[in-house]
């Protein structure tokens, strides 16, 4: 970017303005962003830059705070300076041309031979932004520095920076951030830090620049703890005023720190000197107890043995994100630990599995809620019983730990009662003394092995041991030598023996087993008949095909030997059974190992060893057991369509030519096919093995003639006989296609014919769920039409037992429609798509207007989504086409809980998504999608979601609309916004708040003036920003706060036309957190402006918490001597005053209304520009609180 001619440096030293002096900040850091996100345009604008080299030094600083539109505030030139040096590669050059010694540019550049500081190149930096920036000398921890150490080394000698913003000093460490790069959280920490925590690890040895209250000496300094960056990223906090240096003498020591957020500790205990982590072969670890309770994390200190020790604490912070939780530990906080004197009773803790004592986190992912909350249970009886709550099945392990005792006898003393919903947990503990409880847990369908530790308990057992004796204690004692060895065998009070209602093989068939030969003479039999009334005979299919199974891995020598095993030898007297396990065995066995002895002709081995040369069929070798099983059955010929035939294709001599069976089961003719129920398929260890498809098993003739016609027609079985013709004109129909229940609704015939557009309708079962999806193909071979599929020319919609395909193809032609399907079980993981049916569609002609594909969306499925009804959604649109009215669709979608969603808008000839034309926001529980039709045409919404409690899984696909506007309109794009960005934010719930004035996020106003009016439970203080959508310009004091007893009002005036967004934060009085949680964010959209805008006051902290003005809510430029009334409410006030020019004057208080009155007197010609509203609270009436501060 060129550099105006017109820019010049800044002097430095004529043109600095007057810095306030040194003080405590009147701000906090949060006070000043809310959200580090704020800055994402000008963290990316610096980090560019610091990846550029420049000619000069006045080059940089154009580029880097000047060049940028995002670059506005004091604020913002601040983080860009910070986020250059941090960035910036310290090896590489940072101007194109060497310069001479004393020039900036040589100040810079030597930054990489140590010649100059972090600190000095950042105030050189701010100095030529037009910042007030300081270099603060004095001590800091660094990552060598051991707590309690003295800091008068001179490694401990550290410069940064304090930056002065609206006349506030805030302290900056450029090189520490700048370590800590990779730690985004750590970074930044050090910008903008609080002065009070950045004092636990930073000391300026000039007192005031502490920025603090109350400075503090060096060794007060070294004896605070050794705090990391990370402690304030987790939201801890101390609980106690616990120094560096934890001593005992005599005793233990207990100390808390307050966590806000979901956290999971872990610590090492090492020797001071050494490191070690064991002392006279005890782990140091089991001499701190640590537990997560009641929003503390508790920590209690058992002395070891006498010496010096180094605590360290790590922490993590658990996110609703499970990707977002698998990350590192990291040190927030060490102590030193002295031991004076070992204290007799302080034994170390029983050396369990986990650090972390009582339930948390993984109790709950394991769906196990403990009654007992708390980790230690003190008992002065002989026995405990811990209740355990279950939301779902759960295998539960319990193991017992005492130090030194044995653990399989331990084992003993634990009684488990468990069902599905509750597990009692008994221990009865043989002495007194400090046993630790350790709870594992395995969901039923995982290994038997796998189990997962799920919290710990220590029990503490004070009864008087009368009955104690040393039989007793040695039968516990490990003996000398030996150790615990851990044991995960399961433990419960059940004991369930598996019921086996198969009859176990006798083997090798007794010698008076002969077998026999049904009759077959065609006289006795019954003829052909159609089946009007099927018998679907019910079998123990899993206990049978298990038997089968098992006969399939075995080897027989003679047929007699296989037929015993399989049939004679489990005294079956039902036919339908017998055909079953014959069908299921000859279906599953492998061919290439049905090996017999001594093979004559015309005998059954010859027949079964012929599968394997291809001179027997299946329904010869099916015929064949049928008749040694006292079975009659019949071989038919005829055609079949298989695998390789195509919809409509006529069937010549000897083409397709089968055959298959017909058993008589009950007196009646049933239908059979082995050959295609074979389904061959690979294991996980490559070999070949078969499944059986059960549907050409006693098929029903009415759905056995889409695959088969026979020879004879009457072996149709059917009332109306089909001819040939109307065979080869069906559609192809694979087994699926029954199995799950599916029927033809609009096309019975297998060629559809269409001049222009084809709808084909399918119908199943409205009570259960599936997924479908198809291919479309020429008949040539090719997929896609000038570079598009022509899956693209078709949609799919499923809904109400329905599933429908538009088919609008771009040329003439003949191509085949594949159906696909699948059943939508979730204990089906490997559950995959399906063929079920096949049409051929002949393009006849085309329009006039070639047609156009559809949206190029992520799934072919339009509609609901089967993730929508597994999330309960429900929807106020029953179909996957929606039509626009005046060029809009407002697509409602009602969740049972708080769900996050996320939505896109498609169109066939763009590549990129139409950002700014759906806007999602939450109304009175609902979540609306506002879609606005960019132009005239077909459009794709895709919508996502995700349950925040329970998914850990990306986004989830829910529903898909095709939005058709045909209609000429002008339509207005709105920003695009972060999914979930509008309506009401989770606190505000919890919070009791109601949106009363306007609870739809989205205000249009044709003028700009609007007054939003929240309903509290409680008193609150709230606080607000407001920016430009398109700019991200801030535009917040254009907003002001009014606070009353149950309702905040907050009042806004747009100063320009576009679209503003409205943030709304708040918290309650009585909390101390200083966190400011979101409560409701809008988007406003400004029509008109008109009347002339002035900036409202800017209000300060006190001023949030009750306080309401009449008057004046604004003070206009141009005032020369004349009075302005002033009327206000502020709670708890002892005094109110206003500050001119210096000149203050108090408010009288009209002790009726509780409202401060008064005329102040404002000359705009004197130098300040400033009308200042302040208040004293206390008994001290030289303290005063700033409220407000006009400027003029």
């Amino acid at each position: 970017m060129k550099i105006p001619t017109d820019f010049d440096l800044a002097d430095i030293i004529t043109d600095q303005k007057v810095a306030p002096p040194p003080r405590k900040p009147r701000l906090q850091k949060h006070d000043i962003f809310m959200d580090i996100k704020k800055f994402k345009a000008v963290d990316d604008h610096a980090i560019k830059v610091a990846q550029q080299r420049h000619r000069s030094f006045r080059g940089l600083i154009w580029h880097l705070v000047y060049s940028s539109k995002h670059v506005k505030t004091q604020v913002d030139k601040v983080r860009a300076l910070f986020k250059w040096i941090v960035h910036r590669d310290p090896g590489t050059k940072v101007f194109d041309t060497n310069s001479g010694n004393n020039t900036v540019e040589n100040i810079i550049e030597e930054f990489k031979n140590g010649k100059s500081t972090h600190a000095q190149i950042f105030q050189i930096l701010c100095l030529y932004a037009g910042l007030n920036c300081k270099i603060i000398c004095g001590k800091a921890k660094g990552k060598d520095y051991k707590p309690a150490d003295s800091c008068n080394d001179a490694k401990y000698q550290h410069c940064w920076n304090a930056v002065c913003i609206d006349g506030n000093w805030f302290p900056v460490d450029t090189k520490w951030a700048a370590k800590r790069k990779t730690h985004p959280g750590s970074e930044e920490f050090y910008f903008l830090t609080d002065p009070e925590k950045l004092l636990l690890s930073h000391w300026s040895s000039d007192p005031v620049w502490q920025l603090v209250d109350r400075a503090i000496s060096l060794q007060e300094f070294e004896n605070l703890p050794f705090v990391k960056p990370h402690f304030y990223v987790c939201e801890l906090n101390f609980m106690a005023n616990v120094k560096s240096t934890i001593q005992t003498k005599r005793g233990q020591v207990k100390w808390d720190l307050g966590i806000t957020q979901p956290t999971k500790f872990f610590f090492r205990m090492t020797t001071f000197d050494t490191g070690s982590e064991s002392v006279d072969g005890q782990s140091l670890k089991n001499f701190v107890y640590h537990e997560v309770h009641n929003g503390r994390a508790n920590f209690i200190l058992r002395s070891p043995p006498q010496g010096m020790y180094l605590l360290k604490l790590y922490a993590k912070q658990l996110k609703t994100d499970r990707k977002e939780e698998i990350t590192k530990f990291q040190e927030v906080v060490s102590y030193r630990v002295q031991i004076d004197r070992t204290c007799i009773e302080d034994d170390p803790l029983p050396c369990c599995w986990d650090r972390t004592w009582g339930p948390g986190t993984r109790s709950e992912r394991m769906c196990l809620y403990p009654v007992q909350k708390k980790g230690t249970i003190t008992t002065t009886e002989k026995s405990i019983c811990i209740e355990i709550n279950k939301t779902r099945p759960v295998n539960i392990f319990c193991r017992c730990i005492r130090n030194d005792w044995n653990e399989k006898e331990l084992q003993k003393c634990i009684k488990i009662q468990d069902n599905d919903t509750k597990a009692y947990v008994v221990l009865t503990m043989p002495m007194s003394g400090e046993y630790g409880l350790e709870f594992y847990g395995s969901f039923p369908n995982q290994p038997e092995n796998v189990y997962t530790h799920v919290c710990q308990y220590l029990i503490v057992c004070t009864r008087r041991d009368d009955d104690q004796n040393e039989e007793l204690l040695q039968q516990y004692l490990l003996s000398p030598g030996s150790r615990n060895v851990e044991s995960f065998e399961k433990m419960t009070a059940k004991n369930v023996q598996p019921i086996n209602n198969m009859p176990n093989g006798v083997g090798l068939p007794p010698s008076s087993f002969q077998l026999t030969v049904v009759n077959m003479n065609d006289a006795d039999l019954p003829d052909p008949s159609p089946m009007n009334h099927p018998t679907n005979h019910k079998y123990e299919n899993n206990t049978w095909d298990k038997h089968v199974k098992k006969i399939c891995e075995g080897s027989y020598t003679t047929f007699r030997e296989l037929m015993w095993d399989l049939i004679y030898s489990k005294n079956l007297e039902d036919d339908t059974t017998k055909a079953r396990i014959l069908f299921t065995w000859l279906a599953s066995v492998n061919r290439q190992e049905l090996t017999f002895e001594d093979v004559e002709p015309g005998s059954p081995e010859e027949v079964l060893n012929g599968l394997s040369n291809g001179r027997t069929t299946y329904a010869m070798a099916f015929h064949t057991l049928c008749l040694h099983s006292g079975l009659h059955c019949k071989v038919i010929t005829g055609v079949a369509k298989g695998s390789d035939y195509k919809p409509g294709q006529p069937l010549g001599p000897g083409s397709n030519h089968h055959t298959w069976n017909v058993v008589l089961i009950d007196g009646i003719w049933r239908l059979v096919d082995v050959r295609f129920a074979r389904r061959p398929t690979q294991t996980s260890n490559g070999e070949l093995s078969y499944e059986v498809d059960s549907h050409f098993f006693l098929t029903h003739p009415v759905l056995f003639i889409y695959t088969h016609y026979p020879d004879d027609v009457r072996w149709q079985l059917l009332e109306q006989q089909v001819s040939e013709e109307e065979f080869c004109n069906m559609p192809i129909m694979t087994p699926h296609f029954f199995l799950l229940g599916i029927d033809l609704l609009s096309h019975k015939l297998a060629n559809i014919y269409s001049k222009d557009q084809v709808y084909i309708a399918l119908k199943y079962p409205n009570n259960r769920t599936y997924n479908f999806t198809f291919s479309i193909q020429n008949v040539d071979g090719s997929d896609e039409y000038e570079g598009v599929k022509f899956n693209r020319y078709a949609m799919l919609e499923a809904a109400d037992g329905m599933v429908t395909f538009r088919v609008r193809l771009p040329k003439s032609g003949t191509y085949n429609l594949i159906v696909y399907a699948k059943e939508d079980l979730s204990d089906k993981k490997e559950n995959m798509f399906a063929e079920i049916c096949e049409y051929k569609i002949v393009q006849e002609t085309v329009s006039s207007t070639v047609h156009k594909p559809y949206p190029p969306c992520a799934y072919q499925s339009w509609g609901v989504a089967a993730a929508f009804r597994k999330f309960g959604l429900t929807t106020n649109q029953h179909s996957g086409i929606v039509e626009t009215v005046n060029g809009e669709v407002k697509i409602e979608i009602t969740s049972p809980k708080p769900m996050q969603f996320r939505s896109r808008l498609l169109h066939y000839e763009h590549t990129t998504e139409f950002e700014g034309y759906v806007t999602y926001k939450t109304v009175d529980g609902k979540n609306v999608f506002n879609v606005t039709a960019p132009f005239k045409g077909e459009f794709g919404l895709e919508i996502y979601a995700k349950d925040p409690d329970t998914d850990t899984k990306k986004m989830r696909h829910v529903a898909q609309f095709l939005i058709c506007c045909s209609e000429d309109v002008k339509t207005l794009q709105l920003p695009k916004l972060q999914s979930g960005f509008l309506g009401p934010q989770p606190m505000l719930v919890k919070y009791e708040i109601t949106a009363a004035s306007h609870p739809d996020p989205v205000i249009h106003t044709d003028d700009n003036k609007i007054e939003i009016v929240f309903k509290t439970s409680e008193a609150m203080r709230f606080t607000a920003s407001m920016s430009e959508a398109e700019t991200t310009n801030d535009c917040s004091e254009y907003v002001f706060i009014q606070s009353g007893d149950s309702e905040v009002k907050l009042l806004i005036e747009p100063p320009r036309l576009g679209f503003f967004l409205l943030c709304v934060h708040g918290n309650p009085f009585t909390d101390s957190s200083h966190q400011i949680p979101g409560l409701y964010n809008y988007l406003i959209y400004c029509k008109a402006v008109t009347k002339e805008v002035v900036p409202y006051p800017k209000q300060f902290g006190y001023w949030k918490e009750g306080c309401y003005m009449w008057k004046p809510l604004s003070i206009k430029s141009g005032l020369s001597g004349e009075f302005v009334p002033f009327a206000v409410r502020v709670p708890r006030a002892k005094t109110v005053a206003v500050v001119v020019n210096k000149d203050w004057t108090p408010l009288v208080l009209n002790e009726v209304s509780g409202i401060w009155e008064g005329s102040i007197q404002i000359n705009c010609t004197e130098p300040s520009n400033k009308v200042v509203l302040v208040a004293s609270y206390g008994d001290d009436q030289l303290r005063f609180a700033t409220l407000l501060e006009y400027v003029l």
